[in-house]
């Protein structure tokens, strides 16, 4: 999966999330924007060729959406871009 897609299906999530309008979802929906917010960081930051501003902002996401952003990249630039450049040992 490109991190595009990532971004597209975040983007689903939240506005499926919305759509319950209970406080509970609005909290999901939140955490589904942070990740969201992440994701597009760190492609842009990919994009602009800034990998150590990439590599330390998915340091500091939460366990899961860290994992999927960096399946993200592997899918997308391969293994050895995610080993050599962001430091991650993909499996």
């Amino acid at each position: 999966m490109s991190i595009k897609k990532l971004i597209d299906q975040t983007n689903q999530a939240i506005r499926k999330v919305e759509q319950h309008h209970a406080p509970i979802d609005t909290e999901l929906a939140d955490l589904y924007k942070d990740d969201l917010s992440d994701f597009e960081s760190v492609q842009w930051m990919i994009n602009a060729h800034d990998t150590d501003g990439a590599s330390v902002k998915i340091n500091g996401m939460d366990t899961e959406s860290r994992e999927q952003i960096v399946m993200a990249i592997a899918d997308e630039y391969g293994n050895g871009y995610v080993e050599t450049v962001l430091g991650y040992e993909v499996s």
